[in-house]
């Protein structure tokens, strides 16, 4: 039986489903699978494709994008 502390950390831990990184490609930003680097999303904005990313569960492992508002991010 699963006690209730152990049932709310099970639930505030995120279960990723796939990990994937955002990069430039020529005018583009791109989404790809890792470790096998198969781009799966196309798209001129990054903060789209990371809440996309989100919305689907999935971990972003390396984003080589700086953010607009931290320009020391990469």
């Amino acid at each position: 039986m699963v006690n209730a502390s152990e049932f709310l950390s099970r639930r505030t831990t995120p279960v990723f489903r796939r990990q994937v990184s955002i990069r430039r490609d020529a005018s583009d930003f791109v989404v790809a699978f890792r470790p096998e680097d198969v781009i799966v999303f196309r798209h001129a904005d990054a903060n789209a494709l990371r809440k996309l990313c989100r919305s689907l569960r999935w971990e972003i492992v390396s984003d080589t994008v700086a953010e607009p508002n931290n320009p020391t991010s990469w």
